[in-house]
């Protein structure tokens, strides 16, 4: 609780770097292979309401993640992750209209967290608010929760 609540001090002074924008509400969805605690997402998911405004229509503990599933944020295991190069990675698919150039719109997100780290185990709640912070449409910033090295 003491690690979240350092990370909400620090993110509220943080300019934080939009990149993309959800068109519609997403669903949250915890695949079955992912250690991740519900709890954890919810705090995220609340951190980024109260930051940003972003809105979500639920969080669901899935049997079964089905692959490229349009509007929704998907956490999982972290298959392909080098751990020895990061904590986690988020891919985020976009999509844009051709009389909108730059403008790009999120179509769907895989949010990928190892199962197992324990060096990193204290920041398991800070790596899920970053996560979370790119599935909902941030990039890296100069400071806060948002930076490279959360912060820290």
């Amino acid at each position: 609780m003491l690690i979240l609540l350092s990370t909400l001090v620090i993110a509220q002074a943080d300019h934080h770097n939009k990149k993309y924008t959800w068109e519609t509400t997403p669903t949250i969805e915890i695949c079955p292979e992912s250690n991740v605690k519900v709890e954890y997402v919810i705090n995220a998911l609340e951190f980024w309401k109260e930051e940003v405004g972003f809105e979500y229509k639920k969080v669901v503990k899935v049997n079964q993640c089905t692959k490229e599933k349009i509007n929704t944020i998907q956490i999982t295991n972290g298959i392909g992750v080098d751990t020895t190069k990061h904590l986690a990675l988020t891919s985020v698919f976009t999509y844009h209209y051709t009389d909108s150039v730059h403008d790009k719109y999120v179509d769907y997100v895989v949010v990928r967290i190892p199962v197992e780290n324990k060096r990193y185990e204290y920041l398991q709640q800070d790596v899920i608010t970053h996560e979370i912070g790119h599935a909902v449409g941030y990039g890296h910033s100069s400071s806060g929760i948002m930076h490279r090295t959360l912060g820290y």
